[in-house]
C-alpha cells in the first residue's frame, strides 16, 4: 500500500501526499520519519489538501518537525480556516489569545528590518532601542526625528550631543513638525525660525518607465489589432489609453481595455482597472482587486486587505483582511508585515471572537460551548442569555459535558430559558457520566439541599461531591465536608476542608475557622482568626460579617471597633443582613473620626481587589 501512495504522491496527488506523510509520522509501512513527514505534508499542504494545511500550521506552532515559527503557523492556520478546516478557526484563536502580542511583535520588526520608516519608530518605542529610532529619523520620519532629538537632549555628553539634537529638531521643523519647533526655540532661547526650509519641499514621484511603442507607428489601427489580439496587448492598449501615450487620452477607453484584459484573466490589468474603479466605484474596485490578489499580486492583496479593514467596498471583515495582508508578508512585503503588526495588535479579541463563532458554525462543539460562554459572560461581545443558552444547547447535543453542565445552571437558574429543574438534573446526569467535575458537585448541592422538583438525598449527594472532591475540585471538597459535618463526622470534615482551603476556597475557609473556633481540630495560636480573615478576603460577605463581630466584642480577635465597622460596611455592600443591621450600630457609637477611617479603610480594601 505504502508504495502505491508513493507512487501517486510523487506524481502530485495531494491526497496520497498526505496519507504518505501520515504514514511516515507514525511508522506504517515505512519507517518513522519525522524529515519525510513534514516534507510530503507541506507539498500536500501547497496543493490546498485542508487537512494538511491544518497539521503544517499546528507543527509549526508547537515546532513539531519543524523548527517553531508563528508566522508560518498564523499562515497555514489562516489558509486550512479559508479552506474550510473546522478546527483551523479555533486553534487560530488560541494561537491569538496565547501569541498575539509576540506575533504582531515579530511582524513590526521584520517590517523594520525591510525599511519601513514607521515600523522603525514603533520598533525602537516597544523594544527601547534607540538604533531603530535614528533608522526611522534618517528615513524622514519627523517624528521619529523628535524622539531622537528629546534623547539626544537627555544624553548627559555635552555640547556634541546638543548640536545633533539641534539637527534633528530642525530636521523635523522642516516638515512642519509643530514641537520641533518649540524645541528649537527653546533651545536657541530667542525664538529663532526654521533653518533648513528647503526639507519642507515636496518629494517628487519616480517617473513612469518608458511603454513598449514597437506598434505606435498608425495610432488608427490600435484598437482594431489589439481586439485581436492577447490579453497582454489589451492591457498595454490600456496603459496607452491612459497616459495619453501615443493615442489621445482617455480614461473611459482605457477601463474598456483593462477590463477585456482583466476578465482573461490578466493579474496586471485586473490591478490597474481596480485602481482606476476605485475613487468613484469601489465596490467594482474590490471585486477586481480581490481577483489580483487570488493571482499573488502583494498591492492588490494589500487593497483589498484595507478594503476589508475598513468595510469599503466590501462587508467589513478583520479575519478576512488578516489572511490577506499575511499572503502579501508572505511575499516579503514589508507593508503588509506592518500591517499585520497593527492589526493583530489592535483587533486581537475581536479576531479571536469571529474565530470561535466561525468554528461554532461549522459544528465544532468546543467552540459552540466557547461560544456559549463569551455570550453568558460578554466577553468580547454583548451579554445575551438567550444566545449563550442556544449555543450551550448545540455542544450539549453532541454530549460536550461543559456545555451540559452550563445549560444545566441556565435551566435551574432560568437564565436565556424557561427554569426547569428536571432538564437541570437530566443534564447535570449526563455530564457526570464523563466525570465533569463541576456537574458532579452541582448534582451533589442539589440533592444536599433539595429543591423544587428535586428532594434532598444526603446519600447520593455525598457519592456525587465525593467523586469530584477526589479529582481536586476545591468546591466539591469544601460541600462534602460540610455533609461530613452535619452528620458529625468532624474528622471527615476536618479533611475536605483543609484540602478546599489550600486552594483558597471562601467557604473551606471560613468553616475550618469555625471548625478551629468548635475544637473539631487541636488549634495552635490564632489559626482560626487567620483563616476567618483569608476567608473574608476573598469577599466572602458571610465571612466579612463574622470577623467584624472577632473584633467588635474581642472575641477571637483584638477589641477593635474602627476595624470591626470596616467589615460590617463590606458585609453589608455584600448583602449580609445582620452585618447591615451592625454597620447602622457602629455609625451611631463611634465618633465621627472613627467612622471617617473605618469608612477609608473600607474604601482602600475595596480598591485593592
Amino acid at each position: 500500500m505504502f508504495a502505491r501512495l508513493l507512487k501517486e504522491a510523487r506524481v502530485g496527488d495531494p491526497v496520497a501526499q498526505y496519507e504518505v506523510a501520515l504514514m511516515y509520522a507514525n511508522g506504517v509501512g515505512v519507517g518513522k520519519s519525522v524529515e519525510q513527514a513534514m516534507a510530503w505534508t507541506e507539498s500536500a499542504a501547497k496543493k490546498g489538501h485542508v487537512a494538511a494545511q491544518y497539521l503544517l500550521g499546528t507543527a509549526y506552532q508547537g515546532g513539531l518537525g519543524v523548527k517553531r515559527s508563528t508566522q508560518q503557523a498564523l499562515t497555514w492556520l489562516l489558509k486550512a480556516t479559508d479552506s474550510g478546516s473546522d478546527k483551523a478557526p479555533l486553534k487560530l484563536a488560541k494561537l491569538l489569545t496565547s501569541d498575539g502580542l509576540s506575533i504582531a511583535t515579530d511582524f513590526l520588526l521584520v517590517a523594520a528590518q525591510r525599511g519601513v520608516i514607521e515600523a522603525q519608530f514603533e520598533a525602537a518605542q516597544r523594544v527601547g532601542a534607540m538604533d531603530w529610532c535614528q533608522k526611522a529619523a534618517e528615513g524622514g520620519l519627523a517624528t521619529a526625528q523628535v524622539a531622537l532629538a528629546e534623547w539626544l537632549e537627555r544624553d548627559p555628553a555635552g555640547t556634541a550631543q546638543r548640536r545633533q539634537a539641534v539637527h534633528w529638531y530642525e530636521q523635523a521643523a522642516g516638515q512642519g513638525h509643530p514641537g520641533a519647533q518649540l524645541a528649537l526655540a527653546r533651545l536657541d532661547g530667542n525664538g529663532r525660525g526654521i533653518t533648513n526650509t528647503e526639507l519642507a519641499s515636496a518629494h517628487k514621484g519616480s517617473s513612469r518607465k518608458a511603454l513598449h511603442r514597437d506598434r505606435a507607428q498608425q495610432s488608427s489601427r490600435w484598437d482594431m489589432y489589439a481586439g485581436n489580439a492577447d490579453a497582454r496587448e489589451q492591457f498595454h492598449l490600456g496603459l496607452m489609453y491612459q497616459t495619453g501615450c501615443a493615442v489621445a487620452q482617455d480614461e473611459h477607453s482605457a477601463k474598456e481595455w483593462f477590463e477585456r484584459a482583466a476578465n482573461q484573466g490578466f493579474v496586471e490589468a485586473q490591478w490597474a482597472l481596480a485602481q482606476l474603479l476605485y475613487p468613484s466605484a469601489p465596490a467594482q474596485a474590490f471585486y477586481w482587486y480581490l481577483k489580483a490578489a487570488e493571482q499573488g499580486h502583494v498591492g492588490a492583496q494589500l487593497a483589498a486587505a484595507r478594503c476589508l479593514q475598513t468595510g469599503i467596498g466590501h462587508v467589513q471583515s478583520l479575519p478576512k483582511a488578516l489572511e490577506l495582508y499575511s499572503q502579501a508578508a508572505q511575499q516579503g512585503n514589508p507593508e503588509a508585515l506592518h500591517a499585520l503588526a497593527t492589526l493583530i495588535q489592535g483587533n486581537s479579541a475581536d479576531l479571536t471572537t469571529e474565530w470561535v463563532a466561525q468554528a461554532a458554525r461549522g459544528g465544532l462543539a468546543q467552540a459552540q460551548y466557547e461560544m456559549g460562554e463569551r455570550y453568558a459572560k460578554g466577553l468580547g461581545i454583548d451579554q445575551d442569555w438567550l444566545k449563550a443558552a442556544d449555543w450551550f444547547g448545540r455542544a450539549a447535543a453532541q454530549a460536550n459535558p461543559h456545555a451540559q453542565c452550563a445549560l444545566a445552571a441556565c435551566f435551574a437558574d432560568g437564565l436565556g430559558v424557561k427554569k426547569d429543574m428536571v432538564r437541570a438534573v437530566a443534564l447535570y446526569e449526563s455530564a457526570t457520566e464523563q466525570d465533569h467535575p463541576r456537574a458532579l458537585w452541582s448534582l451533589g448541592e442539589l440533592l444536599a439541599h433539595g429543591t423544587a422538583g428535586v428532594s434532598p438525598d444526603a446519600r447520593k449527594a455525598t457519592l456525587y461531591c465525593k467523586r469530584a472532591a477526589n479529582a481536586g475540585f476545591a468546591p466539591a471538597q469544601s460541600t462534602l465536608a460540610a455533609l461530613f459535618a452535619k452528620a458529625k463526622k468532624y474528622e471527615r470534615a476536618v479533611h475536605w476542608w483543609s484540602l478546599a482551603a489550600e486552594q483558597n476556597d471562601p467557604e473551606a475557609l471560613f468553616n475550618l475557622a469555625h471548625a478551629h473556633r468548635m475544637g473539631w481540630v487541636p488549634s495552635q495560636g490564632d489559626e482560626a482568626l487567620v483563616l476567618l480573615q483569608r476567608a473574608a478576603q476573598t469577599g466572602l460577605a458571610a465571612a466579612q460579617a463574622r470577623l467584624g463581630l472577632c473584633y467588635a466584642t474581642g472575641d477571637g480577635a483584638p477589641h477593635d471597633p474602627i476595624e470591626a465597622a470596616k467589615w460590617f460596611i463590606l458585609a453589608a455592600r455584600g448583602g449580609d443582613a445582620a452585618a447591615n443591621s451592625n454597620r447602622r450600630r457602629a455609625e451611631s457609637t463611634l465618633a465621627a473620626a472613627q467612622w471617617r477611617e473605618a469608612q477609608r479603610r473600607a474604601r482602600d480594601w475595596s480598591g485593592s481587589q
